[in-house]
């Protein structure tokens, strides 16, 4: 078993058998407020069928999924920083803001995508104020956690946004890609690329939209 942030996750595999180690994913008390798990499992599914980029889904259930395991380790620090891991990380990103949106979000690329950061701020920003309305919190953590503020500011933000890049196109973004995120693959198939050995952990992915003004890659 390991833990992560709002998953148990176990390691299954049956010794009297040859096959592989499959991941048993239990989704964390109330992870579902923060995660859209239907999204999710679609986002999965696209990456996984058409680029490489996330684990096989086998099943769900109702509060966790079974998924494919990859043998691999986490890269370190010290590991991101090698020109040549760094060099297949922005490749496998620039894998990542390619996938086609119009099969994620059944419309095309021209119609008025939402960034998906601005949805999930209408979605939590509630949530946020019933916790700092409860009892527990202090009025110095109120203050410190100024949400009026935070919204007067965000609004600033969307706005100089909205001015200033109004050419760029939304892309499927990672928005979370520290090295304890990023897997290195034990081995690759004989057929895939070389920078397919790194594999961005898709559990950690934030699946929403962002916008990328240019293509660098």
């Amino acid at each position: 078993m390991a833990g992560s942030f709002t998953n148990a996750v176990f390691f299954v595999s049956s010794p009297s058998t040859s096959s592989s180690t499959l991941l048993l994913r239990v989704y964390g008390p109330s992870s579902g407020v923060l995660i859209p798990r239907l999204r999710e499992l679609q986002v999965l599914h696209v990456l996984s069928s058409r680029s490489k980029l996330g684990p096989r889904i086998y099943g769900t259930f109702t509060n966790g999924r079974i998924e494919e395991y990859f043998d691999s380790v986490t890269l370190t620090a010290t590991d991101i920083r090698e020109p040549q891991i760094s060099a297949y990380i922005g490749a496998r990103m620039a894998e990542l803001h390619g996938v086609d949106l119009e099969i994620i979000e059944g419309q095309s690329h021209g119609s008025n995508l939402e960034i998906g950061v601005r949805k999930n701020l209408q979605s939590w920003l509630p949530h946020a104020r019933d916790v700092l309305a409860l009892p527990a919190i202090t009025p110095a953590i109120r203050k410190e956690l100024d949400l009026d503020r935070f919204r007067i500011k965000w609004e600033s933000y969307m706005r100089w946004l909205k001015a200033t890049h109004v050419d760029a196109h939304p892309v499927l973004c990672h928005n979370d890609a520290q090295y304890g995120n990023i897997l290195r693959l034990n081995s690759v198939e004989e057929d895939d690329p070389e920078h397919h050995q790194v594999r961005p952990s898709v559990r950690y992915l934030s699946f929403s939209l962002s916008l990328h003004n240019s293509d660098p890659y």
